[in-house]
């Protein structure tokens, strides 16, 4: 259920199924042998004897008519890191995001789909294994919105100093980062959208991600982190992008009772450090 708060105009999901997600159990329900744990999949790559899989989450956020949330558990090994995959586990792992972003977004009611990834305790997530999430919502977030309607503030983002790049992709640290090293991958064609592009080009957005997630580790020295994939909404234009935030800060007083962010590391000095990573 959807209630918008009359007073901030936040959008604020009840879910109380979210209340009952395990925290590091002691059976893994993402491995190998486990699957009876976890609801039914309706994909594994590349077949049974899987490599990608992925099924409904069992404590979602949306269900029903407002949407669906399903779990993306990236490989079968417990303990393998996304940094680590190989290029051949990256091509699964990025067409099971297509699939799943395609599937979504054709349902009836959804009308915004979010492909996100958490790693660590402080980034919410409750299962060490890697896997992402992904969800469709039955209305566009306001703060998707703000995005479309400020998109240029995003070619001035291409302008700044890259961290790394590569033919299709340019890596930045965004001008007002909300975390200390905060980065931002930029698709160079400002009409990419994320379910457009080719298999070269989601395996090189990855492997650009593995390099990120290296250096913001060792320069962030704790291994918390999120990954978000920004989309425009349907029918809608605006350059994809990817935000990585780290998450070894935490919000207090200050953000939570002003909405300013508070960041102890601006970006052209988290540039000079991650470049040293």
């Amino acid at each position: 259920m959807f209630v918008r708060d009359s007073l901030s105009g936040r959008m604020v999901a009840f879910s109380s199924k979210r209340s009952k997600r395990p925290h590091r159990p002691t059976t893994c329900p993402f491995c190998p042998g486990a699957e009876a744990l976890t609801p039914p999949a309706m994909l594994v790559l590349p077949d049974a004897d899987w490599r990608v899989r992925v099924f409904p989450n069992a404590f979602p956020v949306v269900s029903g008519k407002n949407g669906r949330h399903e779990v993306i558990v990236e490989t079968p090994r417990h303990g393998e890191w996304f940094e680590n995959y190989s290029g051949a586990q990256l091509a699964l792992l990025f067409g099971a995001f297509q699939q799943r972003f395609a599937a979504l977004s054709k349902a009836r009611n959804a009308r915004y789909v979010l492909l996100f990834k958490n790693f660590g305790d402080k980034s919410g997530a409750s299962i060490p294994h890697e896997h992402s999430q992904i969800l469709s919502l039955p209305f566009v977030p306001d703060a998707v919105k703000t995005e479309w309607k400020n998109r240029k503030a995003l070619e001035v983002g291409m302008k700044r100093p890259a961290l790394i790049e590569d033919q299709w992709f340019k890596v930045i640290c965004p001008e007002a980062s909300f975390f200390p090293y905060q980065v931002r991958v930029l698709a160079k064609d400002k009409n990419a959208r994320f379910e457009s592009l080719s298999q070269e080009q989601g395996v090189a957005l990855l492997t650009l991600l593995q390099s990120v997630i290296r250096k913001v580790k060792a320069a962030q020295g704790a291994p918390d982190y999120t990954v978000v994939f920004h989309a425009a909404s349907k029918g809608k234009v605006m350059r994809f992008f990817v935000d990585v935030m780290p998450r070894k800060a935490v919000w207090g007083g200050v953000e939570l009772g002003s909405g300013v962010l508070v960041n102890f590391k601006e970006p052209d000095v988290a540039l000079r450090d991650l470049k040293t990573a």
